[in-house]
C-alpha cells in the first residue's frame, strides 16, 4: 500500500499528541471528581477483612444459590436457608442508581447500573443480589463505590419491595452501619430541621 506523506505525518503526530490527551483527560476527571467527591465509608473495603464479630457468619454470594443451576432453576442453597434469621457478614458492590429508594438498595456480586424506574423490570442485575434493608426505612443512602462489608441479619423468602421489585434475599442492618450509610445533604437536613 502507498500512504502519502501527509497521512504518515497525521498518524505520528497522533500517536505523539495521545498520551497528552489521556493525560490531560484524566485531570479533568480528577479535578472533577474533586468537586463532587464520591461518598465514602467506614463501611468500604481497604485491606483484608476485619475478624468475624462473634455470633456472625461469612456468606459468599456463590453460597446463595445451588451451583451449578439444574432442571428446577435457582434453589437456594442449604447455607442461606439455614442462615434465615441470623447475622451473616456479606462482601458486594452497591447498585448505582439515579435516585435511592428510600430504606433500601441492592448489594450485588459485581458492580452494576440500574436503569430507571421505567427499566426496572429491564435491570440485568446478576440472580444473587441481596436487597439490603436500612435500620430507618425513610433513610436515604448515599452511594459508596467499591466494595463494602456489611452484616446484618439475613431474611430468606419471596418479599415486595417499595420500589416494585421482588426480593427473595434480603440483609436487615443495624443502626450503626445504617448511619454510616447516610447522605451528607440527608445529615445537614436532619440537623437543621432539630435545631
Amino acid at each position: 500500500m502507498h500512504y502519502s506523506r501527509a497521512i504518515i505525518t497525521s498518524l505520528l503526530l497522533a500517536q505523539l499528541a495521545l498520551p497528552q490527551l489521556v493525560q490531560t483527560a484524566s485531570a479533568h476527571e480528577a479535578g472533577h471528581e474533586h468537586a463532587q467527591p464520591p461518598m465514602s465509608s467506614a463501611l468500604q473495603v481497604n485491606g483484608p477483612l476485619p475478624a468475624l464479630p462473634a455470633g456472625v457468619t461469612e456468606l459468599k454470594f456463590s453460597e446463595i444459590y445451588k451451583l451449578p443451576v439444574g432442571p428446577r432453576g435457582m434453589e437456594p442453597s442449604a447455607k442461606l436457608l439455614s442462615l434465615n434469621g441470623k447475622q451473616v457478614r456479606l462482601v458486594g458492590y452497591m447498585a448505582k442508581q439515579d435516585e435511592a429508594t428510600p430504606g433500601v438498595f441492592i448489594l450485588s456480586p459485581l458492580p452494576v447500573l440500574m436503569g430507571h424506574e421505567d427499566e426496572s423490570f429491564a435491570d440485568d442485575m446478576p440472580a444473587n443480589s441481596v436487597f439490603v434493608h436500612l435500620h430507618d426505612a425513610q433513610q436515604i443512602n448515599g452511594y459508596v463505590p467499591g466494595l463494602i462489608n456489611l452484616s446484618g441479619v439475613l431474611s430468606v423468602g419471596e418479599w415486595h419491595e417499595v420500589d416494585g421489585r421482588i426480593s427473595y434475599v434480603r440483609l436487615q442492618l443495624d443502626a450503626v452501619q445504617s448511619a454510616q450509610l447516610v447522605r451528607p445533604e440527608t445529615t445537614a437536613a436532619l440537623h437543621s430541621t432539630i435545631k
